[in-house]
């Protein structure tokens, strides 16, 4: 027997299966759907939205991958319950997270600051107010470690 009369038996055994005759119909009556997919995937591609897209996903799983541990995940519930705690409820709240990302991104490109900065900076009306969420924070924080 030929490699090609071994592979149209095979073929042949594959379309008696039920399973395989199930997912063909499906297949053939959605034959529409699967045209425009198929042409929507092609436009992605030759417009290199598609390339945009897998370099995207590969990039979110680089800074994702070994994040959500379950480690992770326990500390961001410690983390949520001392916000509760504190009287910040992060989850309920996305002004707050809005200006907890905000406060991070603008702090990107923050210069060291000695004692004297320090000094300084505690006269401004803005940091008092952060010191003192931080504080309230450290706080609870600290009788939840107990």
């Amino acid at each position: 027997m030929s490699a090609a009369e071994e592979k149209l038996d095979k073929l042949l055994e594959l379309l008696q299966d039920e399973k395989t005759l199930d997912a063909l119909t499906a297949l053939v009556q959605r034959a529409d759907i699967l045209k425009e997919l198929v042409n929507t995937l092609y436009d992605f591609k030759r417009s290199g939205v598609l390339d945009d897209l897998l370099n995207a996903a590969a990039s979110l799983r680089f800074f994702t991958e070994g994040l959500l541990t379950r480690d992770f995940m326990e500390k961001v519930g410690k983390l949520q319950e001392v916000a509760l705690i504190a009287g910040t409820n992060l989850a309920m709240d996305s002004s707050k997270v809005d200006c907890l990302t905000y406060a991070l991104a603008a702090a990107e490109d923050a210069k060291p600051v000695g004692l004297f900065g320090l000094l300084s900076a505690l006269r401004d009306p803005e940091v008092q107010k952060g010191l003192g969420f931080l504080i309230a924070v450290l706080k609870k924080l600290g009788s939840c470690q107990r």
